[in-house]
């Protein structure tokens, strides 16, 4: 039986070395660091050509992006989650 970890490949082996507690909270905050740098990055770079009323203000489009994507979870959430959601056995023996 072949060796799993060869199986599959540089990164599946590199991916599942991450999983530790002390990486995965390194990688959260390279993360968070990178989007930080990013909104002050909109802040220090002008917009030249601003095409909507609000586009002129500094890191519009990251705000825009973060309120669209938490109205979406909540939308998914609260309406969408109850009218799809089955019993836990629905698809048990018939």
């Amino acid at each position: 039986m072949p060796d799993e970890s060869k199986k599959s490949g540089f990164l599946g082996t590199f991916l599942d070395a991450q999983l530790t507690k002390e990486r995965v909270r390194t990688w959260r905050i390279v993360f968070f660091v990178a989007l930080l740098a990013t909104v002050l990055l909109a802040f220090l770079i002008p917009n030249h050509h601003p095409h909507f009323g609000l586009d002129k203000y500094p890191a519009f489009w990251a705000a825009f992006g973060l309120v669209v994507g938490v109205a979406l979870v909540l939308f998914v959430k609260k309406i969408v989650q109850p009218l799809i959601k089955r019993s836990e056995d629905h698809y048990g023996d018939l």
